[in-house]
C-alpha cells in the first residue's frame, strides 16, 4: 500500500511538474510573443513616424517650389516708397553710384553720401574737365590736361596725386593704384601712383610713342593693382590698325622687357574700351569686334568675334558684359547681348526704351532714363516697367530683385516694388 501511495504521490508529483513545465512554456511563448509584438508596435511607430517625417518634408518642399516659382515668375506693377530723404545737390554737379552709395562731383569738388542722404565726406578742388574712374568702391577723379588727382573710396579720401606732365587718361585699382597717362610733345608716358605713396612719385613707368606702339587711347588697372591693359592706335600709310598691351608689375613682370607680358594687334580696328571685370579676366570692345582675354599673370586670348552691326553702348560689372545694338529688323528699337566672364553669350533682351543708363547688379539689370525703368532678372524676365513722378537722376539697386534706391533732385527715395 506505501509503494502505492508513493506510485500515487510520484505520479502526482511528476504530473504537476509536467503540467508546471508546460506552464512556463506556455509563459514563454507569451513572453516571446508578447515581446514580438511589441517590437513589431515599436516598429510600424518608427516608420509611421519616418513616412511622416518624409511626407511633412515633401509637402514642405513642394510648397517652398511653389512659393520659389511665385516669387521667381512674379511681375511687380507699381512700387512703394518706403523712405524719404531730402537731399538738394548743385545744379552743375552729377551724381553716380559707387558701389551702393551716392558719389557726386562737379568742377568745384567731390563728395560721398549714404542712401540715408548722410554726407560721408566731401573734397573741394578745382578742375576745368573731371575724368572720373571706379574700381568697385574706390574712385579716382584727374583733369584732363591737368596734373592733380584726387583719389577716395566710399569711407574716406585716400591720397592726391600732383603730376609732371599734362593728364590725358586714368584708371583705378580697388587699392587705390592709379594709371595715369601723361602726354608730351613727342613721347606719351604711363605712370603708376599710390595713393598713399610718396607725393608724385610714380611707383612703375613706360613710355610708348606714335612710331613703336602708337598712341594709347583705352587704359584699365586690375583690382589688386598689378596689372595694366592699354589699348594703342597706329596710322602706318593711311592705314589705321590698333594693339592691345598687357603689362604686369608684380615678380613675373620683371622677367620681360618694359614688364609686357603679352599682346594682340587688330588690323582696321579702333578698340576703344578695355576693362577689368576681376583680376584674371579682362575685355576690350572695338568697332568692329568683341574680345576677351583670361589668364592672371600674362593674359591670354580667349574669344576674338567679329561683330557686324555698330555697337552703340557698352555696359558691364564684375560677372557681365552688355552690347546695346539698334534692332532695326525688330519689333524693338535696341537689343543687349549678355556675356559671361567666359566668354559665353548668356542671353539676348530687346527693348524700346530710351535709354540713359542701364545697371548691372547681382539680382537683376537695369534699363532707365530720367522717368522710365525696366527691371529685367538674369533669365530675361520682365520683373518692372514703370514710369516715375519726379526726374531720376540715379538708381541704385539694393541686393533685392524688388528694393532700390531712386535718386533725385530733390530726394533720396527707398522704394518697394508691389
Amino acid at each position: 500500500m506505501a509503494e502505492i501511495k508513493d506510485f500515487n504521490r510520484n505520479h502526482f508529483l511528476l504530473k504537476g511538474a509536467q503540467k508546471d513545465k508546460l506552464m512556463s512554456e506556455d509563459n514563454e511563448k507569451a513572453d516571446d510573443k508578447s515581446q514580438k509584438s511589441m517590437d513589431s508596435m515599436i516598429a510600424r511607430h518608427r516608420h509611421v513616424k519616418i513616412y511622416t517625417i518624409l511626407i511633412i518634408a515633401a509637402v514642405l518642399a513642394a510648397v517652398i517650389f511653389a512659393l520659389y516659382l511665385n516669387w521667381k515668375h512674379k511681375v511687380y506693377v507699381d512700387y512703394e516708397i518706403v523712405q524719404v530723404t531730402e537731399w538738394t545737390k548743385s545744379s552743375d554737379s552729377k551724381c553716380m553710384n559707387l558701389s551702393g552709395t551716392l558719389f557726386t562731383y562737379s568742377n568745384d569738388g567731390m563728395s560721398c553720401t549714404d542712401t540715408k542722404g548722410k554726407v560721408i565726406w566731401n573734397q573741394t578742388y578745382e578742375m576745368q574737365n573731371p575724368i572720373i574712374r571706379t574700381c568697385k568702391k574706390t574712385v579716382a577723379v584727374g583733369d584732363y590736361n591737368g596734373r592733380n588727382v584726387y583719389i577716395a573710396n566710399t569711407q574716406g579720401i585716400l591720397g592726391a596725386i600732383e603730376t609732371t606732365m599734362p593728364i590725358r587718361d586714368l584708371c583705378v585699382s580697388e587699392n587705390g593704384i592709379v594709371a595715369v597717362v601723361l602726354d608730351d610733345s613727342k613721347v606719351t608716358e604711363i605712370h603708376l601712383y599710390s595713393s598713399t605713396g610718396e607725393a608724385g612719385k610714380p611707383l612703375a613707368s613706360f613710355k610708348t610713342t606714335m612710331s613703336q606702339s602708337g598712341y594709347p587711347i583705352a587704359i584699365d588697372i586690375s583690382n589688386d593693382g598689378t596689372q595694366v591693359a592699354v589699348s594703342y592706335i597706329k596710322a602706318d600709310n593711311g592705314q589705321v590698325s590698333s594693339s592691345i598691351g598687357f603689362y604686369n608689375f608684380s615678380a613675373v613682370g620683371q622677367n620681360y622687357t618694359d614688364n609686357l607680358v603679352s599682346g594682340y594687334g587688330y588690323a582696321d580696328a579702333v578698340v576703344p574700351m578695355i576693362h577689368f571685370m576681376d583680376d584674371d579676366t579682362v575685355f576690350a570692345v572695338a568697332d568692329n569686334r568683341l574680345m576677351f582675354f583670361k589668364g592672371r599673370q600674362k593674359p591670354e586670348s580667349i574669344l576674338d568675334t567679329i561683330i557686324s552691326d555698330e555697337i552703340q553702348s557698352v555696359f558691364y560689372n564684375e560677372s557681365h558684359v552688355g552690347l546695346v545694338f539698334f534692332n532695326p529688323t525688330g519689333e524693338t528699337t535696341y537689343r543687349m547681348e549678355l556675356y559671361d566672364t567666359n566668354a559665353k553669350k548668356t542671353n539676348e533682351v530687346a527693348f524700346n526704351t530710351e535709354y540713359t543708363d542701364i545697371v548691372f547688379d547681382t539680382a537683376s539689370f537695369i534699363i532707365h532714363n530720367d522717368n522710365e525703368c525696366l527691371i529685367y532678372d538674369w533669365d530675361n524676365r520682365l520683373k518692372f516697367e514703370g514710369v516715375f513722378m519726379e526726374r531720376m537722376l540715379s538708381i541704385l539697386p539694393m541686393g533685392s530683385i524688388s528694393r532700390y534706391t531712386v535718386v533725385t533732385e530733390q530726394a533720396i527715395e527707398l522704394i518697394e516694388l508691389q
